[in-house]
């Protein structure tokens, strides 16, 4: 049951450790007890401090728990913290931990959350969401060298209390600690010096099993996790797939799950898997979009870039390549996130494409054939091709642009985006919280590691800066407004579609959490009795 007491000063959210009605094991599940899900790749990372990509996220949340977490409702609930206090000005978060224990058998304490959160905010940490902790007293200066780590607003109390101090009230904080680069961080683990790559020491519903590379990786249930007699799955095993067989398996009953978001689905089979009416679809908080290397010419020239964005033919892509319940993007910010849903310019205008193009070419001092081939990079898999071969003739219709398409695993390519070693490159943004600030703060400051555009603008990052200290919710979606409006006029990117997942799951694997945020959570998951698969 879930209790939510307010107090003078301060209010407190506590669960009852007891398990929900779905939690006694099914007698007619499958004798194995397992679930078999078909990735494009392995784990980019096994550290919670270096994860980015939505596919290595969910195992995050198999081997690792945060102080809060969403359920399969979809609604947010302590985890490893059971009691959160807030002082009246929303600046100061006290939380109470739980009994909760490592893999290894050993305490989770708050210090092993503190000095978490303050290892990814020393300056020589390649933590790419280090931003995220911002908000947090200090932890700015701390990550750009210009304060000691003492200064940070997290301190461990005792071993069960932790206090955190903000900078300014976040009405999201709390959605934040939720997410994986807040999860916490073994001690022998923080210690090494050495990269995560085997036998690690978690603390969530899962520890791990096994990792055969590019072919197989397995968690199973943790004994030792707080909550683990309400987890009914024994084994849990991604296997490194190609699409086209990942399918084929799921219709012979080998794997339980292919498709979004660990996977995609080949395009040429959707409309197909449409008319058996086995397909399904999610609702994503995300868009998929070009990075623009704006310090790469031509790409350095605004009008250039808005040229490119304005030959897109969006409504084309989703029509006839993803076919996958998407929509045309003509903003930053997907609908669930939308503040005024304005169209903020006409999508195919090839005529202001080509007017653009040429106005561009005489800023940049270049003539039609002195235009080089321009490279666009993705990352390799069916859909990513097939939207990278529509484009690639799109684009040639301005003004005949030679376009090279480039593709590599997904691990070259996030190296590759790093470096800003690319011209244009097909990627994404998938919220971590359901709020604007997410998907706008990404451009504030060209030197983020999420950015990777070296795009940034003054007032751009002052509209963002007053968001931070806006209260009344209206005036702030208005602050993003302007800022949404900056980025789409200097277009660093150029949004393509909002996501939808498309996916294939067996019927009776029942309670899988799929997060709009992109991510699946197995806390809560079974097998519904009286439903095995032909």
């Amino acid at each position: 049951m879930r209790i939510l007491l307010f107090i003078p000063l301060i209010f407190i959210i506590a669960v009852s450790l007891g398990c929900s009605k779905d939690s006694t094991p099914s007698q007619n599940s499958p004798s194995s007890n397992q679930i078999t899900i078909a990735t494009s790749d392995d784990p980019l990372s096994l550290d919670p401090r270096l994860v980015r990509d939505l596919a290595t996220a969910t195992v995050m949340r198999m081997l690792f728990e945060g102080l809060m977490r969403t359920n399969s409702k979809g609604i947010l609930e302590p985890a490893c913290a059971q009691e959160v206090a807030i002082s009246e000005d929303q600046t100061i978060f006290t939380f109470i931990l739980r009994p909760c224990m490592w893999s290894d058998g050993t305490a989770v304490t708050a210090e092993d959350f503190a000095e978490t959160w303050k290892s990814a905010l020393k300056p020589d940490f390649p933590a790419p969401n280090a931003y995220q902790f911002y908000l947090i007293k200090g932890a700015k200066d701390a990550k750009e060298g210009r304060a000691p780590p003492d200064q940070i607003g997290i301190k461990a109390e005792s071993p069960n209390t932790l206090v955190v101090e903000l900078e300014q009230p976040a009405p999201y904080f709390l959605e934040l600690v939720a997410c994986h680069f807040y999860f916490p961080v073994n001690r022998t683990m923080r210690l090494s010096n050495e990269p995560i790559t085997g036998n690690i020491i978690g603390n969530g519903p899962f520890k791990y099993e096994n990792w055969q590379h590019r072919h197989e990786f397995s968690v199973v249930k943790n004994p030792d996790y707080w909550d683990a007699k309400s987890i009914q799955i024994d084994k849990i095993i991604l296997q490194v797939l190609e699409e086209h067989t990942a399918l084929q398996l799921f219709k012979i009953g080998q794997i339980d799950w292919t498709g979004s978001p660990l996977n995609t689905l080949p395009q040429d089979a959707i409309e197909i898997l449409k008319e058996q009416n086995i397909l399904k679809v999610a609702p994503g908080a995300g868009t998929h979009w070009f990075r623009f290397n704006t310090e790469r010419l031509p790409f350095t020239n605004q009008k250039m870039r808005q040229a490119f964005s304005l030959a897109l033919d969006r409504h084309a892509i989703v029509e006839h390549v993803t076919q996958g319940n998407q929509s045309p993007a003509t903003g930053i910010l997907p609908p669930s996130l939308e503040i005024d849903n304005q169209q903020y310019y006409e999508d195919h205008d090839l005529g202001k494409a080509n007017m653009l193009f040429s106005e561009a070419l005489d800023e940049l001092g270049f003539s039609r054939d002195q235009m080089t081939p321009i490279t666009l990079h993705y990352t390799a898999n069916d859909r990513s091709h097939k939207i990278a071969q529509a484009v690639q003739q799109q684009w040639n219709t301005l003004s005949n642009v030679p376009i090279t398409l480039e593709s590599g695993e997904s691990k070259v390519t996030y190296d590759r985006l790093n470096r800003k070693d690319y011209q244009i490159c097909l990627g994404s943004w998938y919220a971590d919280i359901l709020d604007p600030i997410n998907f706008l703060e990404i451009f504030k400051d060209k030197d983020n590691p999420t950015n990777q555009t070296s795009w940034q603008n003054e007032t751009y990052a002052r509209l963002l800066d007053q968001s931070s200290k806006e209260t009344n919710p209206q005036k702030r979606l208005q602050l993003f407004n302007a800022a949404e409006r900056i980025l789409i006029e200097e277009m660093p990117i150029a949004p393509l579609f909002y996501a939808s997942f498309n996916y294939l799951k067996k019927e009776s694997l029942e309670n899988v959490y799929f997060s709009p945020l992109g991510y699946l959570d197995f806390k809560e998951a079974y097998w519904q009795p009286h439903a095995m698969e032909k």
